[in-house]
């Protein structure tokens, strides 16, 4: 039992040392997928697609990315339900760095969104292959303990 304990306070020291200085640590994977296997393949090797809430996280992924995106990487945010557009844990964020003019959901068929090498946004249709960014967030995600005495 004291060991549980140990862990738990160690999980919840290691979450908010993250949370505090290391939000995300992003992956860029030069692979070519639709955004739903993008999506499935982040979940499976890291956390999940990339999410981004602010500009300094922003630059992160920039730097992450760069001099690898020919042309455009999928992000996690996509459009939900009722066509707002939210990240791909159902995580919502007031920042957006949409390119000129975007996003233009051109064709009507644009709920998916990836980015220029330049970091700008792009609304596109989620069936079209592109290289994509990962993010690994905590490490200790799962607080659920039962104390048996």
């Amino acid at each position: 039992m004291r060991e549980l304990y140990y862990t738990l306070l160690y999980c919840l020291w290691v979450d908010l040392i993250s949370l505090l200085f290391m939000p995300f640590r992003y992956h860029f994977v030069n692979i070519n997928k639709n955004w739903t296997e993008a999506q499935s393949y982040c979940r499976q090797t890291y956390t999940d697609l990339a999410t981004i809430n602010n500009v300094e996280e922003m630059n992160k992924l920039k730097s992450t990315v760069e001099g690898k995106v020919v042309h455009y990487a999928w992000t996690g945010l996509q459009k939900g339900d009722g066509q707002k557009w939210q990240w791909s844990l159902n995580d919502n964020s007031a920042y957006y760095n949409w390119s000129s003019g975007e996003p233009n959901n051109a064709a009507n068929s644009n709920s998916c969104v990836n980015m220029y090498a330049n970091g700008k946004w792009n609304d596109d249709n989620c069936l079209t292959s592109f290289a994509f960014v990962c993010y690994t967030g905590k490490t200790c995600a799962v607080y659920e303990v039962a104390f048996f005495t």
